[in-house]
């Protein structure tokens, strides 16, 4: 027997396969001009007459020719691996394409164009990553860090770093000292854990206090830290951020900065900047990971803005590993903090004041920079 509703049913499944594909290349649509309208460079139009001080660029090594003499080389080759692996997730998602040599050092010709010629750019801090243990020369060297800050003195300030545990704390001093007077440092870096032999708590009064002593006898208002995510097969426990408590009680001067949020001790990180006045969140990461997870660094944001403030958060790039900076500028710039997490959390709108802060005006009180005069320096005023 024929069935009499069989061009009917046939015609009903078709226009819905039509609708459906329209459907489909709309949104496909969309997604591409939503993804590709992050990454326009506008020339200064989407950051509005605002101060951008990226707070940590780097040039670093991951190659093969930075594993330790006697060392297997196991750590750098996991490192890179999983970068890579990171890099390769994030861009399928719609962030930023990579850097496909992003294990070796940049050119400083071409880190400065990605800055100020090929973004909104105004400042950036080249971070050494002092990283010993599995590295012949540490993992962000602090001597082409320099290099790179040095090809661009106005707009390109430098990070030191040393380890008390790996160089001995006589030597870190002295060094910290040297990277001062004859390198231009205005902050400089750390990083706890070196192997099982050489690690340090920053709350350690043998170890830590007279690091920070120094700083401040050389001026330096801002120490950094790396805590969460190791950077390699290393304990992630070694990487929490509870130590920093102490030491900005007992150094009330001197300020603190946790990089990361200290991921995966998020809560925790959020908890002691909001109870430690002078403990600052650098958020490079936070907008690389946004990209891959927009509702999770949604709320880690809206936490940090509700317990911490918007006067101690800082916006980083996390460059060069990925290269187009001006993708994390046009994120920050057209963020909106969604209303239904407003509503259901109380998380704060994101005003200009709250973007103005954390594109640059946090970090530069948080190093004792002038910004108005480099404005001026720079001819921005």
């Amino acid at each position: 027997m024929s069935d009499p509703f069989r061009g009917n049913r046939t015609a009903h499944i078709n226009h819905i396969s039509n609708r459906l594909s329209i459907l489909w290349l709309l949104y496909a649509c969309i997604r591409y001009a939503a993804v590709n309208s992050v990454a326009t460079f506008e020339g200064g139009l989407v950051k509005d007459g605002m101060f951008v001080f990226d707070c940590v660029v780097h040039t670093q090594d991951f190659t093969d020719r930075q594993i330790a003499p006697g060392r297997t080389g196991r750590n750098v080759v996991a490192h890179r691996t999983n970068q890579a692996a990171f890099n390769k997730l994030m861009a399928s998602k719609g962030g930023p394409a990579d850097k496909e040599d992003f294990y070796d050092p940049v050119a400083p010709a071409w880190a400065n164009a990605q800055l100020f010629e090929r973004s909104d750019t105004d400042l950036a801090m080249v971070q050494t990553v002092p990283l010993f243990g599995p590295w012949k020369d540490s993992l962000g060297p602090a001597r082409l860090c320099h290099e790179l800050a040095a090809s661009n003195p106005s707009r390109l300030l430098f990070t030191g770093g040393v380890d008390p545990s790996w160089q001995g704390l006589d030597f870190a001093l002295e060094e910290m000292e040297r990277q001062v007077v004859e390198w231009g440092a205005v902050s400089f870096k750390f990083y706890g854990y070196q192997d099982r032999a050489h690690s340090w708590a920053a709350d350690s009064r043998e170890l830590a206090y007279p690091l920070y002593e120094k700083a401040l006898e050389l001026g330096i208002k801002l120490v950094q830290f790396h805590k969460g995510y190791p950077l390699g097969m290393h304990p992630v426990e070694a990487f929490k951020p509870n130590d920093l408590q102490m030491a900005a009680y007992d150094f009330p001067d001197l300020n603190f900065g946790i990089h990361h949020m200290g991921d995966p001790y998020v809560d925790e990180t959020i908890s002691i900047a909001g109870r430690f006045p002078n403990i600052h969140l650098m958020l490079p990461l936070w907008f690389n990971q946004f990209f891959l997870q927009p509702y999770p660094m949604y709320h880690r944001l809206g936490q940090a803005l509700l317990s911490v403030g918007n006067e101690r958060l800082s916006y980083g790039s996390e460059g060069f590993i990925w290269p187009d900076i001006q993708a994390y500028i046009n994120l920050w710039a057209k963020m909106e903090m969604p209303e239904e997490l407003q509503d259901r959390y109380g998380y704060p709108e994101l005003t200009r004041e709250t973007k103005e802060r954390v594109f640059g005006l946090n970090f530069a009180n948080a190093l004792g920079v002038d910004l108005e005069a480099k404005k001026r320096e720079l001819g921005l005023s």
